[in-house]
């Protein structure tokens, strides 16, 4: 029967999901990797400026233990400070534990408990991002996370990722082509 859904499940969504989401969903961009190996480039062009009684000779053995100490400390930095952007966007994403009940149709997810009253439907999710725990939609609002401790059933979770994929996507709005522009006046 259409008029059923396949499968209705509740879960509490907390940080440690929202969490996992901006670690799955936020990948180092080219511009990020960049800068990245500008920051160490920088610091290891910084550590050459320590002096030769700190470090031994020039790029002597101690010197290029010291240099490479130190870039590994920027890195680690670096690191951190990913990590740091990662948790302060998961605490804005989750304030507080939330419970949520996703109703799974044929062709969309009706969720009650995020504050979206409107279903999504399979079409409108740009990306599916299957993990080890949890199974992310994005969606051109906000994206949809579900925790696999959320579905009793085994394989569940892949069957929706699966069943998301397979189905075709919405086109963007198509745009009107720009009408040619007449060069010459009307004659009066």
């Amino acid at each position: 029967m259409p008029d059923e859904p396949l499968r209705t499940t509740t879960f509490t969504l907390t940080r440690a999901d929202a969490l996992a989401y901006e670690q799955a969903a936020s990948r180092l961009t080219p511009l990020g990797v960049l800068a990245l190996l500008c920051w160490l480039g920088i610091v290891g062009a910084l550590a050459l400026l320590i002096p030769p009684g700190w470090a031994g000779p020039r790029l002597g053995l101690t010197s290029s233990f010291m240099i490479s100490i130190f870039v590994a400390i920027a890195y680690v930095v670096a690191l951190l400070l990913i990590a740091i952007r990662q948790w302060w966007r998961a605490r804005r994403r989750i304030r507080r534990p939330i419970e949520v009940t996703v109703t799974e149709w044929p062709d969309r997810l009706d969720l009650v408990g995020t504050g979206r009253l409107d279903p999504v439907a399979f079409a409108d999710v740009r990306r599916t991002i299957l993990g080890r725990t949890h199974l992310f939609l994005d969606t051109d609002t906000d994206p949809i996370i579900l925790p696999r401790r959320g579905f009793a059933e085994e394989g569940a979770i892949e069957d929706l990722a699966g069943r998301i994929e397979g189905m075709p996507k919405s086109a963007p709005p198509a745009t009107a082509p720009p009408s040619p522009v007449d060069p010459e006046p009307p004659s009066a």
